[in-house]
């Protein structure tokens, strides 16, 4: 959040007694720099939809003549980038309703001082920029997220006490199934089997420990044993976050036997391949043999290799595990969806 280096402050009200002290007592104030602007009536501020630049809005409630907050809502539709900071003598009437009308705060009049003056304008200042920034970046994360649904793994980002603060959908795939993973009631991320889950618990630990950067990647690593499947899921933790949300943890998860969902289209169009050959690469890419393809579409084996041949010379590769690993690790194995 940027700090407030000036506060532009646009006085609505009828009351040249006001204006006078609010100009006293900003000359009392040296930081922020303060500059005040005052109007009398707001129409005139509402017909010219200008608020001259103002950084906020101090606006008098109690000579506004209105009981149902029309003036402070007609501001805030007007110039819903300005926060509107309310001056009233009665806080149960006026001031406890402020906020929810709109307003970003309100003030006593018979308990205005310099401080208390520069702390609201400040603060509604702030919180009006936190607000825009939330809804400006709500979109962002949104596109965000629907990018970490495309990976072929499972994201699942955690607290440094296993607490889960989002996973993507392939994550919730496993969980959903708690075989291996679970997502207790508590949002603790955990293993089914005790040994496993206290050797999660390290990881965790030892990646977020100061000296984790001196270690190998094959110690953030594990496998997770499941009942419905002989192949259990591997795990790998990776620290992520040093700031004021304290520091956590990204768990990357995946299945070695799920077959691979990629799309043909892609693969052919990134390497240039035709419809045949992508069907190949994505078939050798999911584990299976060149007898078993060509025995499963009812071609020769001739016609499978030719296919391979061209296949490792438009890719730039010469065995069937250097083109695996090029597929997977590419932009193949991004999901496609509609919109990001």
């Amino acid at each position: 959040m940027t700090e407030v280096a000036l506060c532009k402050i646009l006085f609505v009200g009828n009351k040249d007694g006001d204006a006078q002290q609010l100009n006293w007592l900003i000359s009392n104030i040296k930081k922020p720099v303060m500059e005040l602007m005052h109007v009398p009536e707001a129409e005139a501020v509402l017909n010219q939809r200008s608020a001259a630049d103002a950084t906020v809005i101090l606006l008098d409630a109690d000579g506004t003549g209105d009981k149902e907050y029309e003036t402070l809502k007609a501001l805030r539709a007007t110039f819903p980038a300005i926060p509107v900071v309310l001056l009233t003598d009665n806080e149960d009437e006026t001031g406890q309703f402020a906020i929810r009308n709109g307003a970003q705060d309100y003030l006593l009049r018979d308990q205005l001082t310099a401080t208390a003056l520069s702390r609201s304008l400040v603060s509604a200042i702030e919180r009006q920029q936190g607000q825009q920034q939330s809804a400006e970046t709500a979109p962002l994360l949104e596109s965000a997220t629907a990018v970490l649904n495309r990976l072929p793994m499972g994201v699942i980002l955690v607290t440094a006490t296993s607490q889960v603060l989002f996973y993507n959908g392939k994550a919730k795939l496993f969980l959903d199934r708690e075989d291996g993973l679970i997502l207790d009631k508590n949002r603790i991320c955990r293993a089914t089997i005790q040994s496993e889950n206290k050797q999660l618990t390290e990881l965790l630990n030892n990646a977020l420990s100061p000296s984790s950067e001196s270690k190998n990647e094959g110690d953030f690593a594990m496998s997770v044993t499941r009942n419905e499947s002989d192949t259990p899921l591997t795990v790998m933790v990776a620290p992520i976050g040093t700031g004021v949300a304290g520091k956590g943890a990204v768990l990357f998860v995946s299945d070695p036997v799920e077959p691979v969902e990629l799309s043909i289209d892609a693969i052919c169009n990134l390497y240039s391949l035709t419809p045949a050959e992508g069907r190949l690469a994505l078939g050798l890419t999911n584990g299976f043999k060149l007898d078993d393809l060509a025995e499963e579409w009812g071609v020769s084996m001739h016609t499978v290799r030719s296919q391979l041949r061209q296949i490792f010379r438009k890719t730039d590769t010469s065995r069937q595990s250097e083109l695996v690993k090029l597929i997977l690790t590419g932009p193949a194995a991004l999901k496609a969806t509609p919109l990001l």
